[in-house]
């Protein structure tokens, strides 16, 4: 809270508070809050299927695919450009690796399937 001091005409001080500008404040930062929030916070983990065996691979939505892809590699060395993922509707979408995933409609329910 902002305090304003001003003598008083009797006798000593007092304080007023300016709690509009402070709450103002606060309000306009925990509004871009939220919206970086929910768009950077938005946690995926797919279950992506290679070689007869099952991944879980968690990503974020602000991630590219060039970034899932990146993940699956570390988890099992293919390397991203020998990587074709499959995913019901979407397979043509998932060849862009800048395309950012919080744009494809992905559920944790559904497998991807890799081949490389």
């Amino acid at each position: 809270m902002l305090l304003n001091w001003f003598p008083n005409p009797l006798g000593g001080e007092t304080e007023t508070g300016d709690n509009r500008s402070e709450e103002e404040t606060q309000n306009k930062m925990a509004a871009s809050a939220s919206l970086t929030s929910s768009a950077t916070e938005e946690e995926l983990t797919l279950t992506v299927k290679w070689s007869g065996k099952e991944y879980a691979v968690r990503v974020c939505g602000d991630d590219s695919v060039a970034g899932l892809k990146r993940r699956i590699c570390e988890l099992t060395n293919v390397l991203p450009k020998r990587q074709k993922l499959l995913y019901p509707k979407i397979s043509n979408k998932l060849a862009d690796d800048s395309a950012f995933l919080s744009q494809l409609p992905l559920k944790s329910s559904l497998k991807m399937t890799m081949i490389g």
